[in-house]
């Protein structure tokens, strides 16, 4: 606690309202991987958590601030009128590696496949070579809501969650997008650097509905018809599954 009792863990809620402000990454550079920063007045003088007076920022642009490489006046300014605001994304990369990385979509496990998912004959995951010898292999994805609006792009392993989106956390590993409170329209999760898994899934594409956790896939056309997928495995393949 600080000088006036005030702990040092902000609620959930004001976190939310900080991410959601701030465009869900770094008012400086517009990195997705943040953390939060009390500027005015700083933490050890403040009252509050006003999440008006609350910016996030990367973890190196916070070392500037703490070290005093960026000035407080420079994050307040950034504040104002943050980087992911301006740009419509806040950005990171995927560390995939140089072995052909495994994707896990809901109830469906996909290995060795150039092209894991393929929806109307477009990929919804596409996984290259890498581009020089000794390189990572390069993956991308493109992920909507559950209204079928945009809401994370991997493009050669540069991910972007769109400032659209009601809530967007990264966090351990994990990637969690929100349409409302309690309401994940997408859990995707790195797991080491050989696996990315979809852990839960409620997405509108193409005139089809995804849903799905680490067990089941059930997919849904406008038509009312339906499948479900369970422990499903595609290897070797150039397409895994195409809807």
């Amino acid at each position: 606690m600080n000088k006036h009792g005030l702990s040092r863990t902000i609620p959930a809620q004001v976190k939310r309202e900080v991410r959601r402000s701030c465009g869900f990454g770094c008012v400086i550079c517009g990195t997705s991987i943040i953390e939060y920063e009390h500027i005015d007045p700083p933490f050890a003088e403040a009252k509050e958590h006003d999440p008006d007076r609350i910016a996030l920022l990367c973890p190196r642009c916070h070392a500037k601030v703490t070290r005093g490489f960026l000035s407080k006046e420079a994050v307040k300014e950034a504040r104002r009128d943050p980087c992911c605001l301006k740009e419509g994304y806040a950005s990171e990369f995927i560390d995939v590696g140089r072995k052909h990385p495994k994707i896990e979509f809901a109830g469906v496990t996909l290995v060795e496949c150039d092209i894991p998912v393929q929806v109307d004959e477009a990929p919804l995951f596409q996984i290259k070579e890498a581009e020089e010898e000794g390189g990572p292999f390069r993956l991308s994805a493109h992920f909507s809501n559950s209204k079928g609006e945009a809401s994370l792009q991997i493009q050669d392993n540069e991910w972007r969650v769109f400032t659209g989106n009601w809530d967007v956390e990264a966090v351990g590993g994990t990637i969690t997008i929100r349409d409302a409170p309690g309401q994940i329209s997408l859990q995707l999760s790195i797991s080491g650097r050989d696996t990315i898994a979809i852990q839960n899934l409620n997405m509108q594409l193409n005139g089809m509905h995804f849903h799905g956790n680490t067990d089941d896939l059930v997919v849904e056309s406008s038509d009312g018809r339906s499948m479900r997928l369970t422990n499903c495995i595609a290897s070797n393949c150039h397409v895994g599954l195409a809807l």
